[in-house]
């Protein structure tokens, strides 16, 4: 399948690339600057822009099968990432006529339980530390909803630097009792599985190990 990879230069965005590359799929990677991406494979097709820029978008988006997306948060006085980053994203699928998108959001930004105090608590404190990066996962969630794409809402609990183990719980209800962490190796694993299955179309499962 041919894949374009948004938000490619950051930590889960270079494993995406690595394992979408290793199961056969032809890789364009969307960076803002080319200078961040050091990618020995040179089969990937770096691709310059900002998601923020519609047009470049949609240059991106033309000609490929499906859609990764790993984008990180706005920084304080800046746009909106994700929620403007994803509506350019979408209205450029729509426009072209393509179907498949996986989307890395956050446990926690739909205000859903995590199963135990200790995990609830944890949420409570993320939400009152970072809110502004919850209310962006948020409204791209909402925004996901809205189109009739086949869309995959992907909601991990916290990152970790940690090595694949392909060991993992997925839950669409809620988060995994008693899952406090991910590595984001088997994340991007859950990904790219993604792209060619149906189980979690439409909806947004909660991932941890």
């Amino acid at each position: 399948m041919k894949v374009v990879i948004f938000g490619a230069t950051g930590q889960t965005g270079r494993l995406l690339i690595e394992r979408a590359g290793a199961n056969g799929h032809v890789v364009a990677a969307f960076v803002r600057d080319p200078t961040r991406v050091n990618i020995p494979d040179r089969s990937v097709r770096v691709v310059e822009g900002d998601v923020l820029d519609s047009a470049a978008v949609d240059r991106a988006v033309a000609g490929q099968e499906g859609v990764l997306v790993a984008l990180g948060t706005a920084t304080r006085g800046s746009p909106q990432v994700l929620p403007q980053g994803i509506r350019h994203i979408l209205d450029a699928m729509e426009k072209h006529g393509m179907r498949r998108i996986i989307v890395l959001s956050a446990a926690g930004a739909l205000h859903e339980p995590a199963g135990s105090i200790v995990g609830s608590l944890g949420l409570m404190m993320a939400r009152a530390f970072l809110p502004g990066v919850y209310r962006e996962h948020r409204a791209m969630l909402e925004e996901l909803r809205t189109r009739n794409l086949d869309w995959i809402a992907v909601r991990p609990v916290i990152l970790t630097n940690r090595a694949w183990t392909g060991r993992y719980r997925v839950v669409t209800d809620g988060i995994p009792r008693g899952g406090y962490r991910i590595s984001r190796a088997d994340v991007a694993d859950f990904m790219i599985r993604q792209l060619t299955s149906d189980e979690f179309l439409r909806k947004m499962p909660a991932i941890a190990n």
